[in-house]
């Protein structure tokens, strides 16, 4: 699933430092996708996923920094919070599963995490960009 400069648009949130960690996940996706040698069990596979699950934890830290000051309200931060555990529960459940050797489809695998990645930002960080331009004018979440 290739990128497209209407699909990178669509996931801005309108917070620089968001926008580009979005489109490194969205790549990493791109890189499962195109490697059709990289199924589930499989060394590629586990490597894309590995470096992908170590990008979404540290993208989740810096996001859950923003969103805790970008004026956000704390019941919609906690939400966004949850759904980044679920993620992250979701992502530990698919490498157990893998490494105890249950069969798990490339397709079903590529969905899961087009679901972490696209539809987590389509259904919870656009609710970032309402409060983008008020962090625009203060970014430093020290």
């Amino acid at each position: 699933m290739p990128r497209h400069p209407a699909t990178e648009f669509s996931l801005r949130v309108g917070v620089s430092s968001i926008d580009r960690e979005h489109l490194d996940l969205v790549a990493h996706l791109d890189r499962l996708h195109a490697n059709l040698d990289a199924n589930p069990g499989t060394d590629a596979f586990s490597e894309v996923l590995s470096r992908l699950g170590q990008q979404i934890n540290a993208h989740f830290d810096s996001e859950e920094a923003i969103l805790r000051d970008c004026g956000m309200p704390a019941q919609t931060v906690l939400d966004h919070i949850r759904a980044h555990t679920e993620i992250l529960d979701q992502y530990a459940r698919l490498n157990l599963e893998l490494m105890h050797g249950k069969a798990v489809s490339r397709d079903e695998a590529l969905v899961m995490i087009r679901e972490w990645i696209v539809e987590h930002v389509l259904n919870h960080d656009m609710k970032i960009a309402e409060y983008a331009s008020a962090f625009a004018s203060n970014p430093d979440p020290a």
